[in-house]
C-alpha cells in the first residue's frame, strides 16, 4: 500500500494467498483483530466505498495525528493550506452528483486564497491557533502558480486527489482524503445531497 490504501479485492486476494482463507467474513475478522492490536499505536485499518468509482478500498490511517500533519512532512505549510482550500472548493461543488464533486485546474489555480485564508485567521479564537493560521496565510501567499500546479500533481500522486474520469481537466477528492480526513470534509458547508452521500460512506 504505497499510498496507504489498496482495493479491497486486491487485499482479499493477498489475504487468501497468505492464509488460505477466502471468505470476506474471515478477512473482516482479521481487520478487526488487527485494529484491536494497533489501537494503542493510534493506527487503524479502515474500509471505504469510494463514490467516483463505486469500488471499496482498505487503508491504514493514523487516528492520533491532527488533520494537517497527515499530509506528511514533504508538503510545506503553504501547500497544506492550499490543499485545504482545494478540498473545500471541490466539496462544495453545487453541480455535484451523488456526492461526487469536481473543480477544474483553472478554478483551483485562480482561487482568491488570500481573502479566504485571511477570513479564516480572523475566525480563530485561540491566540496560538490564530498565529498558526496567520503563518499559513503568509506561506500560501508566497506560492507561485507553478508551485500550485506541482502541488496538485503531487496530491494526485499521493492519493489525496484524483483526476475526474468524467470531466477533462478537473479534479475530485481522492480515496486517501476520505479515509484520513473525513472529519475535516464533513465540516465544510456541503450541499445537502453531498453531505448525505458522504455520511453514508464515512
Amino acid at each position: 500500500m504505497r499510498k496507504g490504501y489498496m482495493l479491497e479485492s486486491a487485499a482479499l486476494d493477498t489475504f487468501a494467498q497468505l492464509t488460505g482463507h477466502r471468505t470476506e467474513d474471515d478477512f473482516h475478522a482479521l481487520l478487526a483483530e488487527q485494529n484491536r492490536e494497533m489501537d494503542t499505536l493510534g493506527l487503524q485499518l479502515r474500509t471505504l466505498r469510494y463514490l467516483p468509482d463505486s469500488q471499496t478500498y482498505v487503508g491504514l490511517i493514523n487516528t492520533m495525528s491532527d488533520e494537517p500533519s497527515k499530509l506528511g512532512t514533504h508538503y510545506s505549510i503553504g501547500q497544506r493550506e492550499f490543499f485545504k482550500h482545494v478540498l473545500e472548493a471541490i466539496a462544495v461543488d453545487p453541480n455535484a452528483e451523488a456526492g461526487v464533486g469536481a473543480a477544474s485546474g483553472m478554478q483551483l489555480l485562480n482561487m482568491d486564497l488570500s481573502r479566504l485564508t485571511a477570513a479564516a485567521a480572523q475566525q480563530q479564537d485561540d491566540a496560538a491557533a490564530a498565529a498558526t493560521q496567520a503563518a499559513a496565510v503568509a506561506a500560501l501567499r508566497k506560492l507561485t502558480k507553478s508551485e500550485k500546479e506541482h502541488t496538485l500533481k503531487q496530491l494526485v500522486a499521493d492519493g489525496w486527489l484524483r483526476h475526474s474520469h468524467t470531466q477533462s481537466g478537473h479534479y475530485c477528492i481522492g480515496v486517501r482524503s476520505f479515509l484520513e480526513l473525513s472529519d475535516m470534509l464533513l465540516q465544510f458547508d456541503l450541499p445537502a445531497e453531498t453531505k448525505q452521500a458522504w455520511e453514508n460512506i464515512i
